[in-house]
Formats: C-alpha cells, structure tokens, sequence
C-alpha cells in the first residue's frame, strides 16, 4: 500500500504541473486589455506573450479557462513591464491528440497617461 501511495503522489504532482494556471497579480488586474488601438499618448513597452495549459490541458481543462490563465499571464507580463494596457490579438489554441491543450496570445504592453487619458474613446475586451 505504501509503494503505491509514494508512485501516486508523485504522478499527481507531475499532471498538476503540467498544466499552467497564471493566477492574475494585484498588478496585473491593473492592465486594460484591447484590441483596439490605442492614444498615441500611450508608449509601447515591449512585446508581450501569455500561455495557458500544458501537456494535461485538452479534456481536463476549457478552452475557456486556458484562455483566461493565458490572458491573465499576458497582463502580468506586461504590468512586470510597467505596462498600464495590453493591446492583444486573437487566442491561439494548440491542439494534441484532437483536444485544445495550450493557449497562446501575444500582444504589445503599453503604458499609458494616468487620469483615464489613455482609455478615452478605446473600448475594452472583456470577453477576451
């Protein structure tokens, strides 16, 4: 019983892991996504890639939330970078044995005026 409890855990531990679940930081819920462009006040900051999902995503996960963990750590990168709105293109979903098992979106981080000048007249995505 014990053999098998010690190969067990350490099995569970490995498909837990391999999924990746971005939780959203303090600083990263800051970030505005869009996919509007935005003010030319705003000054671009760098490149910006999420990913959600890993080898065990598919079945056990949603397109949904793969989606959100990747969304969530595209604005986390971009608040690392000082990024105030992250203008993103579409989710990219990677598929293995015919289930979704990864999202990927990429995007520019901007940083933006604060006072809400930068968010004049761009629509946010909330529906990512």
């Amino acid at each position: 019983m014990r053999t098998k409890l010690a190969l067990l855990i350490p099995l569970a531990a490995l498909i837990l892991g391999g999924c990746s679940t971005a939780s959203l930081t303090a600083e990263g819920a800051k970030v505005a996504p869009t996919r509007d462009p935005l003010p030319e006040s705003c000054k671009n900051v760098g490149l910006v890639t999420g990913k959600g999902g890993g080898t065990f995503g598919g079945s056990l996960v949603s397109n949904e939330d793969l989606i959100e963990y990747a969304m969530n750590d595209l604005r986390n990168k971009t608040a690392e970078l000082g990024g105030t709105h992250v203008r993103h293109d579409p989710p990219q979903l990677g598929s293995g044995d015919g289930d979704t098992t990864t999202v990927t979106i990429t995007g520019t981080a901007y940083r933006c005026p604060p006072s809400g000048q930068a968010a004049s007249g761009v629509q946010l995505i909330q529906n990512y």
